[in-house]
């Protein structure tokens, strides 16, 4: 009893702001909300992550529907040349941006709640304005640069609060969050093919914002941080230094080789299935069918990750990943063989980025104060890199490599044989960080034998 009523009136007070009672009374970071359970949690997963990053993420991943249309229609089918550049510099900038998004942020956090706003606001006029360009200048403006910075202070801000409402269940909200991109990318480029073709590009990009605007609204309310934003002063990016250390580079080339592979069957998929007599509309069903997959990727992904080391993680997407296109793509016989190859390969390849929390912690064991968020963006820079160069290395590929694997079975033999070749190899080498655990286990092994 003597020791109960020597307890200091602040350490009292510390217990009851922990469940949210005195928060206001204190000036200091406090939790309002228990992490990873409770409706607030869920809501803020499913109404705030999962539709913003639906939204944010699938309007540029619909960019190749845009794409078709805008070189076939005018006003700008008469000069088409620098169209592709309009969605690979709005991801571009999306992935690049993540590093100096995340550390300012991190270091301001009473400025996040402001910059979600601002950064939807800006993404949502960068859609209005792009309805009234003439010129492809005026759509790389709006529809990449404009669209990409705002959706990437979204995107940001986004996973800053993420990490904070989900710890023992991490991996499967990472998860979660990563599928809502895939979503995206079943629902929304069937929107935007048929609106095109219906309306046209204006008034189908006014009606996407108007929607964009509205749906957004609730993604808003839902997405806030768990914990107080701490004073500027007393933020902490924490250090730089892990992108000095081993583990660190090692994980980073797995994700540049990994996107140097991951975006080609998207992009070249619809052409190839032509091959097989597949109708535009079936070849656009066929990646749906990818991201359908992808969302079911992306979900088992995150509860991998939450179950073991990380390494398993990335052994098995980068094995299952690399043989479906050696195999599934490379000896495919007809439209139905693609169709599965799209599906098998999309719950591989499409969960990749869930690994990234999984990397991320396995980082900080050794780099403590490395900050989660910020491993989280420059592993989206590493990702950017892959993806603006894949475009062109695959172009290359597809131009030089015709004739040269004609005498090869099945698609080998087509002018796409050396891009499969090239696709498979770079997602096998996407597992590269499991060599660190390798390592490991064989100086453990090695200790224990000298011993």
């Amino acid at each position: 009893m003597a020791s109960q009523d020597c307890v200091p009136a602040e350490e009292s007070n510390l217990e009851l702001i922990e469940v949210g009672q005195l928060e206001d009374q204190q000036p200091t970071p406090v939790h309002a909300y228990p992490p990873d359970r409770g409706k607030h949690a869920w809501l803020f997963l499913w109404v705030g992550c999962f539709l913003m990053v639906a939204l944010n993420w699938g309007f540029p991943f619909s960019y190749g529907v845009f794409q078709s249309y805008y070189a076939t229609h005018p006003p700008f089918s008469d000069h088409p040349e620098g169209l592709p550049a309009v969605g690979t510099t709005a991801l571009g900038i999306l992935y690049l941006t993540s590093p100096p998004s995340f550390i300012i942020l991190q270091r301001y956090q009473s400025y996040r709640r402001p910059a979600l706003i601002a950064g939807s606001v800006v993404a949502c006029l960068a859609v209005l304005v792009s309805a009234f360009a003439t010129e492809v200048w005026h759509l790389l403006l709006t529809q990449g640069v404009l669209y990409g910075l705002g959706a990437s202070v979204v995107n940001t801000v986004t996973i800053q609060f993420l990490n904070e409402w989900f710890i023992e269940r991490k991996g499967l909200a990472f998860g979660i969050q990563e599928s809502g991109a895939a979503m995206g990318g079943v629902v929304i480029p069937v929107l935007m093919t048929w609106g095109l073709d219906k309306y046209g590009h204006r008034d189908m990009l006014i009606t996407w914002f108007v929607a964009t605007a509205i749906l957004s609204l609730p993604s808003i309310y839902f997405l806030r941080e768990r914990v107080k934003p701490r004073p500027a002063h007393a933020s902490e990016i924490g250090t730089l230094g892990f992108v000095a250390t081993p583990i660190f580079l090692l994980l980073q080339a797995g994700n540049v080789f990994q996107a140097l592979g991951n975006f080609l069957p998207g992009i070249h998929l619809p052409s190839f299935a032509l091959k097989f007599g597949a109708s535009p509309l079936a070849a656009a069903g066929m990646l749906s069918l990818y991201n359908v997959a992808s969302v079911i990727g992306a979900i088992g992904t995150g509860y991998l990750v939450d179950r073991y080391h990380i390494s398993v993680t990335l052994f098995l997407l980068s094995l299952g990943a690399a043989v479906a296109v050696f195999f599934a793509w490379g000896f495919a016989v007809n439209f139905a063989t693609l169709c599965g190859f799209a599906f098998i390969y999309g719950m591989f390849a499409g969960g990749w980025s869930s690994t990234w929390v999984g990397i991320g912690l396995e980082i900080q064991k050794r780099s403590p104060h490395a900050d989660l968020g910020l491993l989280w963006g420059f592993a989206a820079a590493a990702r950017g890199v892959g993806s603006i160069a894949s475009g062109p290395i695959s172009e290359r590929l597809i131009e030089e490599g015709a004739g040269k694997t004609a005498w090869w079975p099945k698609s080998y033999g087509t002018n796409y044989g050396v891009l499969i070749l090239f696709n498979g190899i770079m997602l096998a080498l996407g597992g590269v960080g499991c060599a660190a655990r390798i390592f490991e286990i064989l100086k453990r092994s090695g200790h224990r034998h000298n011993d």
